[in-house]
């Protein structure tokens, strides 16, 4: 009897393990890859053109820092004259963009563009169908159908293929740099107030000075020159009982700042009896 059920638990674990066998060959049989290897020149026949100038170029901005100025900068060192001369005859576009930014093209040998009209469709008789092979080459500023004529102009659109990361950085190079001031105290205050906070001005050798306190009682100094007020006033004299302070206020009829004159006037104290 143990024999009979040692030989059943035998057979049933074979069974497991070819079942076992048979499932890890049909699993990696479809993990196998099927497509057949895809040749980089059949979809860019310049593909191995442009990554060596684009390899040229990367090497000469890590040398110098800067993209070249000009195409003929990469001649000889940077490429051969073999690929140079096939740079030249594939009427490559180069251009300096800014700050270790640049950009080159090609143009296309693929042709013009063909578009099916819908599943099934067959080439019209005499249609010209596109080649990677094709020595026909499309302008780049028109891009024509052969079936429907329908036609690309470029001009005055966002190029694409253009980083907007390179072209920032370039506008940012040429803007001006625009470095505005921290106001002070006293350019937080109005005019109003600091003529009421006029407690004295003193005259010296020195020049002359008036002190001003604000509504806290805190005290400043001010001196011809000195920043106040909230329309980018300036103090441009200083007299024994006035302070003259010239303004910027926008003119609303003109449209541009029109500047004014302004009189602190410094209160007289009465003696007291």
């Amino acid at each position: 009897m143990k024999d009979k059920k040692t030989i059943i638990l035998a057979v049933v674990l074979l069974l497991l393990v070819g079942v076992y066998i048979y499932y890890n060959q049909t699993v990696q049989k479809q993990r196998r890859p099927t497509g057949a290897a895809v040749d980089s020149a059949q979809i860019d026949p310049d593909f191995q053109l442009k990554a060596k100038i684009g390899k040229a170029i990367r090497i000469y901005l890590q040398e110098n820092g800067d993209a070249p100025r000009s195409f003929d900068k990469l001649q000889g060192k940077y490429l051969d004259a073999k690929t140079y001369k096939q740079a030249l005859e594939r009427n490559v576009q180069y251009s300096y963009v800014g700050n270790k930014a640049y950009r080159f093209s090609m143009p296309s040998k693929r042709g013009p563009v063909k578009v099916a009209e819908g599943p099934g469709t067959q080439p019209k008789p005499g249609a010209a169908t596109s080649s990677s092979g094709s020595a026909s080459e499309t302008p780049p500023s028109e891009l024509a159908t052969t079936e429907t004529g329908w036609k690309y102009d470029p001009t005055g659109k966002t190029d694409p293929f253009k980083s907007f990361i390179l072209a920032a950085a370039a506008q940012e190079e040429i803007a001006p740099k625009v470095v505005r001031r921290q106001l002070t105290p006293l350019q937080k205050m109005p005019l109003s107030e600091i003529e009421a906070g006029l407690k004295a001005i003193i005259w010296g050798q020195l020049g002359s000075k008036a002190l001003v306190e604000d509504a806290t009682g805190k005290g400043y100094v001010v001196q011809e020159g000195t920043y106040v007020g909230q329309h980018d006033g300036i103090v441009k004299k200083i007299y024994e009982d006035r302070i003259i302070v010239e303004e910027y206020r926008r003119d609303p009829g003109k449209g541009h700042l029109e500047a004014s004159e302004v009189v602190l006037k410094l209160k007289k104290v009465e003696a007291e009896e």
